[in-house]
């Protein structure tokens, strides 16, 4: 049994909040290879497993849309993008709205009842002892409260070091 929300907003156990009792039911083929199909037993309706995620619909492997919005976050423009993948530019405008709304819907449920307005990561690349000792220290860093940039803070307990020898 899958744990999941069935896809369907008209499906008894949505409206109810009980468990849905999600199946599988037999595969479909893509160009990536089978995919797995499932069937909600309350309401009959069948659904992919890509369902609900960005990755549904999309006619390419899923390494391929990780790779397009990884990059567009290293700050790569779309059409560098689109040379570089060998997809159209409308492809990795369309993948990067999925991506950005699938962020969105993640934050959206699970920083319900945090009040921080922007959280950014930091890192330090440094040396200890010698050249061939390097370390990386990774912090968090957010702002809350106000408006950006005031109450800005530092938590020294989450921050990591970590010490590729």
């Amino acid at each position: 049994k899958m744990k999941r929300p069935c896809p369907n907003h008209d499906c008894q156990s949505r409206k109810s909040n009980s468990a849905a009792k999600i199946s599988p039911f037999g595969y479909y083929k893509t160009k990536a290879g089978k995919r797995r199909r499932f069937r909600c037993q309350i309401c009959r309706t069948t659904f992919s497993s890509t369902a609900g995620t960005p990755y549904f619909r999309i006619q390419h492997p899923r390494s391929k849309f990780d790779q397009v919005a990884s990059l567009s976050v290293e700050g790569v423009n779309k059409s560098a993008i689109s040379r570089v993948q060998s997809v159209g530019w409308n492809t990795v405008h369309r993948w990067l709205e999925k991506a950005a709304k699938s962020c969105q819907q993640f934050n959206r449920y699970n920083t319900k009842d945090m009040d921080i307005r922007e959280i950014q990561a930091d890192e330090i690349r440094t040396f200890t002892g010698s050249k061939k000792s390097v370390s990386w220290i990774f912090a968090p860093r957010w702002t809350s409260g106000l408006a950006f940039g005031q109450e800005q803070s530092w938590d020294p307990a989450i921050t990591k070091t970590l010490r590729k020898s």
